[in-house]
Order: C-alpha cells, then sequence, then structure tokens
C-alpha cells in the first residue's frame, strides 16, 4: 500500500478517525441522522474537488533501516498536481532531506511525465481532449462517490457530545464497524478494521481532526503489506479556500508488515500551499 493522500488511506482516515479534548459545551446535540447526513455530504465535496488543487506535499520516507523501523530516513517535498484520471497525475520531486533536486532531475521527471501522457492518450485513441476531459471528471466523481459510500457503509457512528477544539465548536462522533458490513473495496475494508473518534465543526459540517485505532489486522499488498491491531493513525484538515477542506497532515505509528518482515513505522505526511489549477 502506497500511503498518501487522495482516494487511498487519507480518504479512509477522513471517513474514520477520532480522541476528545477540549471544554464541552452544554446543550442538546444535533439530530443525529441529519448531522451525519450533512457531514457525509460535505466530505463528499470536498472528494469531488480534491483534484482541482495543485498542492505540495513534504513526508518522511519509507524505507527499512538496520533497527527494523520505518520513515526515519529522511524526508522528501514533492509537488503534485492531480488529474480527474489518477494516471495523469504530476508528481515532481523538488527537494530530499531539505536539498534541492538538481535541474538536470527535474527535467527529466518533466521528460517523463510527457512520455507518460503521451502514451496514455495514444491507448486512449480519444482526439477530442474536451470530451476526456469531460469523461475523466465524471468518472472522478464516480469514484468520489463509491469510495465514500464503500466506507462509511462499513461503519456505525455515534454522536457523543459538543466540544470546543481549536476555538472552533465541534461534535464529537464515535465510530467503529458496522456488523455485518462486508465491504469489496481496500478502502471499506481498511475502515471497519478502525474505531476512533472523529470532530466535525457544527457550523459547516467539516470534519476538522480525526483519530483512530486499528483494532484488527489488515491487509494490503505493496511495500506496506500488512497494518497490525494497534496502528495509531491522526489526521488534520483545514480550509484551504472559502467552503473547500482539504487534509493538511497524516500520521501514522504502530506495525506494519513491509518487504517480507515485521517493522515499526512511524511515517508522517504534510500537505500545503494548495492552489486552484
Amino acid at each position: 500500500m502506497r500511503v498518501s493522500r487522495g482516494a487511498g488511506l487519507v480518504v479512509v482516515a477522513v471517513c474514520v478517525l477520532f480522541a476528545p479534548q477540549g471544554a464541552a459545551q452544554n446543550g442538546p446535540l444535533p439530530q443525529r441522522d441529519t448531522f451525519l447526513r450533512e457531514a457525509r455530504e460535505a466530505l463528499t465535496r470536498s472528494q469531488l474537488l480534491w483534484h482541482r488543487y495543485s498542492y505540495r506535499e513534504r513526508r518522511t520516507e519509507l524505507h527499512m533501516n538496520p533497527f527494523g523501523r520505518m520513515g526515519t530516513g529522511g524526508t522528501r517535498l514533492t509537488e503534485v498536481r492531480p488529474a480527474a484520471d489518477p494516471r495523469l497525475t504530476h508528481r515532481r520531486v523538488l527537494e530530499r532531506n531539505g536539498v534541492a533536486v538538481p535541474k538536470s532531475d527535474l527535467d527529466r521527471q518533466e521528460a517523463e511525465y510527457r512520455e507518460r501522457v503521451a502514451e496514455i492518450e495514444r491507448e486512449s485513441g480519444d482526439a477530442d481532449a474536451a470530451k476526456r476531459r469531460e469523461r475523466d471528471e465524471m468518472l472522478a466523481r464516480q469514484r468520489a462517490q463509491r469510495t465514500v459510500e464503500e466506507v462509511i457503509n462499513a461503519l456505525q457512528f455515534d454522536l457523543v457530545r459538543r466540544e470546543t477544539r481549536n476555538g472552533r465548536q465541534t461534535i464529537v462522533v464515535s465510530f467503529a464497524a458496522r456488523p455485518g458490513a462486508n465491504p469489496t473495496t481496500r478502502e471499506g475494508r481498511l475502515a471497519k478494521a478502525f474505531s476512533g473518534t472523529v470532530w466535525i465543526e457544527e457550523s459547516s459540517r467539516e470534519v476538522i481532526d480525526m483519530e483512530a485505532t486499528a483494532v484488527d489486522d489488515v491487509s494490503f499488498g505493496g511495500f506496506i503489506a500488512k497494518v497490525y491491531k494497534g496502528t495509531k493513525a491522526i489526521v488534520k484538515r483545514q480550509e484551504i479556500a472559502p467552503g473547500v477542506w482539504m487534509p493538511t497532515r497524516l500520521s501514522l505509528s504502530g506495525d506494519v508488515r513491509a518487504l517480507f518482515r515485521r517493522a515499526k513505522i512511524d511515517h508522517v505526511v504534510e500537505w500545503f500551499d494548495y492552489r486552484l489549477q
């Protein structure tokens, strides 16, 4: 599994994660089903918009060291220009361990991206760029809605209390696996393996902070093949434009299986400098 933003782990985390801090507020809680539906709609709107914003991503490198730990071998700063068709997303590494990559490296990355785009266009055989963009937008909407639906349907939610957090009035919502849920996607299976708490701003219905703990082992395949019970995930979201919320930080700590061995992970990804493309 590649730990990154978008419709992967972050979507799951944003749909799921959570733990309390701050002063509790008095007053009746909102009507549960209406509040959760409106929060779900807000989350779906943000997921539908994510590919329209470029951003910068700073992450700890994921690799094994001699002590069986991961994510401690330096940082990488990447400029990301998402596309409705994920194959056309452009990721350009700008810095490694705080040192700018040489211009020759930037030029190589650009050339490789242009070559990949040309190959995809040849394979699609679609010469009408406008129609292709319209088709890609439609598919992106379908993917976003399907991902959010699959994750949320794997969980059950309860409104716990009203609480002030970071100066915002929020509703604290707990979540756990829904009994009998049988998700078919990777995101749904991941969601079902976690339980925790989420803080949702009451006025906007936007998720602002989340924390979750794996209550079961879950397998993926790829570099990180499995996340073990007890692994903790924390996600933070902020308003990056009026009415548009995006994740700004993900941390993942605990035990995972990678490269055929169990290892400790202490992985942080930060997203910033969001710009409308």
